[in-house]
């Protein structure tokens, strides 16, 4: 029997194409993990269609490289705060689902890159419009739902 020790994992994030030459699958993460496993609740599912339906879209840069105390690389959104809000919002709207399991003090948005990716020039003008549940199993990502940003805010 065959092991896998691959991260099975869904979670809510913005899908980043301007970086896809980078990452294929670059995100950012608003909340991870996300839902009852294997797959979110129908209620879950509506309730971030309203949730995004209230945020209005904006744009953001990745600009600069960062490294995590543990030596993981990033790309730095700006303006953080615009993450920020987004994942303190979901995790209000569901307590059950701590950023990242509650394992860290403080999240910090960021587009996770390779060691020896090549990242220039910087920034990257990117937007966010529309959120995403993705799902990664086995090193496969699958995009399961997605949440259009308003156009006014509610």
């Amino acid at each position: 029997m065959t092991q896998s020790y691959l991260p099975t994992i869904t979670g809510v994030v913005v899908l980043v194409p301007e970086a896809r030459d980078i990452v294929p699958w670059a995100h950012i993460t608003i909340l991870a993990p996300f839902g009852q496993q294997p797959a979110p609740t129908a209620g879950e599912l509506a309730e971030l269609e309203e949730f995004f339906a209230g945020e209005m879209p904006f744009a953001y840069e990745l600009t600069q490289i960062c490294t995590f105390p543990s030596g993981m690389r990033y790309l730095s959104p700006e303006p953080v705060s615009a993450f920020s809000r987004l994942t303190h919002g979901l995790h209000q709207l569901f307590p059950e689902y701590p950023p990242y399991e509650g394992a860290f003090d403080l999240v910090i948005p960021h587009l996770t890159i390779p060691d020896d990716a090549v990242v220039e020039p910087l920034p990257i003008q990117a937007h966010a419009r529309i959120a995403t549940l993705l799902h990664l199993e086995d090193g496969v990502y699958t995009e399961l739902a997605s949440f259009p940003f308003g156009t006014s805010a509610a």
